[in-house]
């Protein structure tokens, strides 16, 4: 979604703190975008050598997207369950999520609040209810307080039969109840009817009854920005000198096979040359001529051809981004070495959790600000659920929320600490192999015994 939505949202809805929230949305959500889709401040350079003049784009490590995706794939896994103590809502719920292919969408979703410092998950009506998934760049906030936020903007770029819309949402608790208005705009800024795009979607719509809007803000806890101390901060906030470096040092180890290529010193007698259609003469050393030639020279140097090949530094380039890549993932709060390539094997995030605490400590805090989020939006389900006559108005509405245990034991650390204590006599072989091969022990004696009798 584009900056000038979000100005444009501010502009059309009339909000409030237009000044602060623009120079929010300009600044650090604009920037962190860039960021987490490869670009930065830093992402061109000027181009080297004579009269080229110009600017090149420095190749990118990815590092900020990689940091996200690794932190969401941390906090939730797709066998996160939902659960209840009424089983008419348990079973409501799970149907509701599975329709919406809930799993798969927030894991998307949760990478981009760690990149923006939020987003927002809308709940609405459509033939059954619908979640939306709204990252930071398209959602405004209009009333916050230390206790989260209760009133917000939502913009949405649609494009139908070969216009493009954008419909604008605004969501407001008020003492007539809670107020949703829309508005449609065409691409140039006029305002035109919702019935052109969405004949079934009302201007304004109140709904009594409810105490809190249908949407539930997600919050990166590293930090809150300035002008909104409701929003928070991406989780890379502060590294970007890091990844700035990184990219740097990434990009220097990608011109190194470009400036190191095969360089051949010929003597000038075996340099040929043609002119081109601009009528220069261009030089070249014809690989394949065999032709023999006669050379006057007293001297056997002058006629051998020599390899003056440079010897690339891949070891130190690499060694580098190691160093580098451990002070990001400080910088994050994840464990040294949960994305660095370290002795010639990759140490995958989950093997850092069983040697180091500080990525189970950092996956653990974020898990329970989703899993508190995601409560609300399961309660805020059940409402419309009931309203629609879907969900019996008695059924229960305490809902919790569990995460699947993603950050399981590498398979690799759980081998040799099978070998270990095998070796130390502290376990049996059968249960050495039970635990290497993650079969019954039952199993893993006869294996024990067919192995023993040479079967």
């Amino acid at each position: 979604m584009s900056l000038g939505l979000i100005n444009f949202l501010l502009r059309k809805q009339k909000l409030k703190n237009v000044s602060e929230l623009s120079a929010l949305y300009a600044g650090e959500i604009a920037a962190w975008n860039d960021i987490y889709n490869g670009g930065g401040s830093w992402r061109y350079t000027k181009k080297g050598g004579l009269n080229s003049g110009g600017m090149r784009k420095v190749a990118s490590l990815g590092a900020a997207k990689a940091v996200c995706s690794e932190l969401s794939r941390l906090c939730f896994a797709e066998s996160s369950e939902i659960s209840c103590s009424d089983k008419e809502t348990e079973e409501y719920l799970r149907r509701v999520f599975a329709e919406n292919n809930f799993s798969e969408r927030f894991a998307d979703f949760a990478e981009k609040v760690f990149a923006l410092g939020g987003g927002a998950v809308k709940v609405f009506y459509d033939n059954g209810v619908k979640l939306d998934f709204i990252t930071a760049d398209r959602f405004v906030p209009t009333k916050w307080s230390a206790g989260g936020i209760y009133a917000g903007a939502f913009g949405s770029e649609v494009c139908v039969n070969g216009k493009n819309y954008v419909l604008a949402e605004t969501q407001e608790l008020t003492d007539e109840g809670l107020v949703i208005e829309n508005r449609l705009y065409r691409d140039n800024g006029a305002e035109t009817a919702l019935s052109e795009v969405f004949p079934r979607l009302s201007e304004r719509t109140v709904i009594k009854g409810l105490e809190k809007p249908l949407f539930v803000y997600f919050r990166a806890g590293t930090g809150s920005a300035k002008q909104c101390s409701a929003l928070g901060t991406s989780v890379f906030a502060g590294a970007e000198d890091t990844l700035k470096s990184l990219d740097i040092v990434f990009d220097s180890l990608s011109r190194e096979f470009v400036l190191g290529k095969k360089r051949i010193i010929v003597p000038s007698y075996a340099v040929r040359g043609d002119y081109d259609d601009n009528g220069e003469l261009k030089r070249y050393f014809d690989v394949n001529d065999e032709v023999f030639e006669a050379f006057s020279t007293s001297d056997s140097e002058d006629l051998k051809i020599m390899d003056n090949t440079g010897e690339l530094r891949v070891t130190e380039h690499i060694s580098a981004l190691e160093k580098l890549m451990d002070l990001l993932c400080m910088q994050v709060g994840l464990s040294e070495g949960a994305l660095s390539f370290k002795n010639g094997t990759i140490r995958t995030a989950t093997e850092v959790v069983s040697r180091n605490s500080r990525t189970y400590r950092t996956t653990s805090f974020y898990r329970k600000l989703l899993a508190k989020n995601l409560v609300q939006v399961a309660e805020n389900v059940c409402l419309l659920g009931k309203m629609a006559g879907e969900l019996s108005q008695n059924a229960s509405e305490n809902v919790g929320f569990h995460f699947a245990d993603g950050v399981c034991e590498d398979d690799g650390a759980k081998i040799e600490r099978a070998k270990s204590l095998y070796s130390g006599g502290l376990i049996s072989r059968a249960r050495a192999l039970s635990e290497i091969y993650g079969v019954s022990l039952e199993k893993a004696k006869v294996m024990e015994r067919e192995d023993f009798n040479g079967e």
